[in-house]
């Protein structure tokens, strides 16, 4: 299974905060098992939004999005959605009474000046037909996880703390079942070269040749050693470890060889 992120928000594409939802999203997915091919990062536009649904929608098996569900007028991921898969938003009764909810329970703590669900809270609770809410634990908008066809969808809140107890808690399960596992085996090794360029000739036909991908790690001239990460996927850690074992046994060949 192929996969794409998005972190959704200005505030990410001109680096008012430093993200951190799509390492972990991503690092999530690696760790299941599947193949993620991009991080993209997008303006809060509903244009913006759809074209990269729309160009990645063919490419990958999943679109895991974070951000823009919120009750702000910029907040058009799902919105977005709508566009993108031709797809109506309606109010979700259960989304609503979540929200209604939570909002009340801010205002008997005292953290909130009313409890009324006025439209900006309401606009949470519109979702694409036939989705699956995810439950927000810490927060107000419930994220959205729905299948069109060979594609799957899920679209998480941009705070991290709710993203994150959404993935962990409602995401991952439903990843687990849809995805086939593909173990990846990582390994660095070191060797007395530094010279990067002398290297890259070597790392691309044992890549080639063995599938397993090589990775040069320079940290410049002033020590002459320099680490080679080799990355293996496999349907167990078994077949991973043994790619890499023949592929070290190659690229030492090669080495030797200069």
């Amino acid at each position: 299974m192929k996969s794409v992120v998005f972190g959704i928000g200005r505030e990410l594409i001109t680096a008012q905060i430093k993200d951190t939802n799509t390492y972990y999203i991503a690092l999530n997915l690696t760790q299941i098992g599947i193949d993620n091919n991009a991080i993209v990062f997008l303006d809060d536009t509903i244009d913006d939004i759809v074209g990269q649904i729309n160009y990645y929608k063919k490419k990958v098996d999943l679109i895991i999005t974070t951000g823009g569900l919120g009750p702000t007028f910029d907040d058009l991921t799902l919105q977005a959605v709508s566009v993108a898969f031709n797809v109506n938003l309606e109010l979700n009764q259960e989304a609503l009474e979540s929200i209604r909810l939570f909002y009340q329970n801010l205002y008997k703590e005292g953290r909130i000046s009313d409890e009324l669900l006025n439209d900006n809270r309401k606009k949470m609770a519109y979702i694409p037909k036939n989705a699956n809410l995810l439950r927000n634990l810490i927060g107000a908008a419930p994220g959205v996880y729905l299948k069109l066809n060979n594609l799957h969808l899920v679209c998480l809140p941009g705070v991290p703390t709710e993203m994150q107890a959404m993935f962990d808690n409602e995401v991952k399960p439903i990843l687990e079942k849809i995805s086939t596992p593909l173990y990846t085996h990582v390994q660095t090794f070191e060797y007395n070269i530094n010279d990067e360029s002398k290297l890259a000739p070597l790392t691309k036909v044992v890549t080639q040749q063995t599938g397993v991908y090589l990775k040069t790690l320079p940290t410049g001239f002033s020590t002459n050693k320099m680490g080679i990460r080799f990355t293996s996927k496999a349907l167990t850690k078994q077949l991973a470890q043994g790619s890499i074992n023949e592929a070290k046994k190659l690229f030492e060949e090669l080495l030797s060889r200069l």
